[in-house]
């Protein structure tokens, strides 16, 4: 009996030592990564335009892979030179985005879409660009970066 008591007792601790919930062991679904993935891409796309709107080089140039190219030509510190350019003669930047698809791949995101953007200058008055953009997107430490960003202007 005294035997069957102490099984019993280990029998209990071992029950109460493991997880509750054994779902939450178990990696999401295909679906839900899917699902989170499209979620964190829309955001990374709606930081993209609040931090280019709020004219700080710095947090803007976090988005963008240290590898990064834009328009097949333009290494990252030359980005970083035509964005410093582009914020230190601005008042304002308003920035519209209508992301058309969003395709995920293994390693990577493509995302298409039609950009607006309206410049005031320091210098007074104001421009219109508007055109197609696309974002190749990595993950580099954790976090969404721009691998290669391409658009063409419509005027």
């Amino acid at each position: 009996m005294k035997r069957h008591k102490i099984i019993s007792i280990f029998f209990i601790s071992f029950i109460l030592m493991v997880p509750f919930s054994i779902r939450a062991q178990v990696p999401p679904s295909r679906e839900t990564q899917r699902a989170e993935t499209m979620e964190e891409v829309r955001q990374f796309l709606l930081e993209y335009t609040t931090r280019f709107m709020k004219l700080e080089l710095d947090p803007f140039m976090e988005l963008f892979s240290e590898k990064a190219v834009e328009n097949r030509m333009l290494s990252y510190p030359d980005i970083r030179e035509a964005y410093r350019k582009t914020i230190e003669g601005s008042r304002s930047i308003v920035y519209n985005l209508r992301i058309d698809s969003i395709q995920m791949y293994p390693r990577s995101v493509f995302v298409t879409g039609r950009y607006q953007i309206i410049q005031g200058f320091k210098m007074g008055g104001e421009t219109v660009f508007s055109g197609e953009i696309q974002w190749d997107l990595i993950r580099e430490s954790g976090s969404l970066k721009i691998r290669e960003v391409n658009y063409r202007r419509s005027h």
